[in-house]
């Protein structure tokens, strides 16, 4: 059965009634992705090793066959810390994510809210013919590129119109088979970047720098002069990483809590640098 969506439509649009009244109609998610896609022909990792130069080049390359990868989101916009994407890593044998791969961020631009689409635990399956592969920071990337500020072209998200013939849901969300990997400091070396971002992680024990101050709204947020803010994290057993935080977050006004923590979300890089992006202040706990 679709899950379905309610969508408060003003009555007086339809029908000669009473200003104050309001009707609903139900509404499936569903109309806005593939009906049928093929089976698998390819795993996200083995994806992302094929294309591994294009992808650390920051460059991109069109896919013009049918290649089909399959995963299930493990991050997305609900917060507005994720920007235009979602990120989705493939499943293991035991029907779990798999910790051992790392995923791929999934760019889509056109919707304002890609959560309610792609909620996490759902599996999606992807067409990527007429798509493109390619890195943004070195990130691996599904999505178009575009035209930047400067003139250059960049790897960017796809339009929304290839959610409706490259994006096909499968099943409903269960959110239970998303499992974190257990980031420790060891994990976070040069060589291994690329085989761990992007990945949904968990770090325990950890503290995170600037207690007391907001999470990312600025002085200069009013003159959109910033757009993120970065904290250092301090892992329990040595090293750190950089906290990356949309100043449109809706928990960029949060102030920062004292001690140890239980950190989840998505590591992510921009070139050789971690980072680790909160998909909601949900996914900050304090440390049992």
């Amino acid at each position: 059965k679709m899950k379905k969506y309610i969508i408060m439509i003003f009555a007086g649009m339809l029908a000669a009634s009473c200003m104050n009244d309001y009707d609903t109609i139900e509404v499936s998610t569903d109309i806005y992705t593939a009906d049928s896609i093929d089976a698998p022909t390819t795993t996200i990792s083995s994806l992302v090793s094929k294309y591994s130069s294009t992808i650390g080049n920051s460059s991109y390359q069109e896919i013009t066959n049918d290649v089909i990868i399959e995963g299930v989101v493990t991050g997305n916009d609900i917060s507005g810390n994720i920007y235009q994407q979602v990120y989705i890593q493939q499943l293991g044998a035991d029907g779990m994510v798999d910790t051992e791969k790392a995923g791929i961020s999934v760019g889509i631009k056109g919707y304002g809210a890609l959560y309610a689409l792609f909620p996490v635990g759902q599996k999606l399956r992807i067409n990527l013919k007429g798509l493109y592969i390619g890195g943004y920071g070195a990130l691996p990337k599904i999505g178009q590129p575009y035209i930047n500020i400067n003139g250059a072209l960049r790897m960017g998200p796809m339009t929304a119109a290839y959610t409706k013939t490259n994006i096909m849901k499968v099943g409903e969300p269960n959110p239970s088979c998303l499992k974190a990997k257990k980031l420790r400091a060891s994990d976070l070396t040069s060589s291994n970047i690329d085989n761990i971002t992007p990945m949904f992680v968990c770090i325990e024990n950890c503290e995170i720098e600037d207690a007391g101050q907001p999470y990312a709204v600025t002085e200069y947020q009013e003159n959109n002069e910033t757009y993120s803010v970065e904290h250092k994290v301090k892992l329990n057993d040595g090293g750190s990483l950089v906290l990356y935080t949309s100043t449109s977050a809706t928990f960029a006004g949060d102030t920062i809590p004292s001690g140890k923590l239980t950190l989840y979300g998505i590591l992510s890089r921009y070139s050789t640098t971690y980072q680790l992006q909160l998909r909601s202040i949900d996914d900050v706990r304090k440390a049992e």
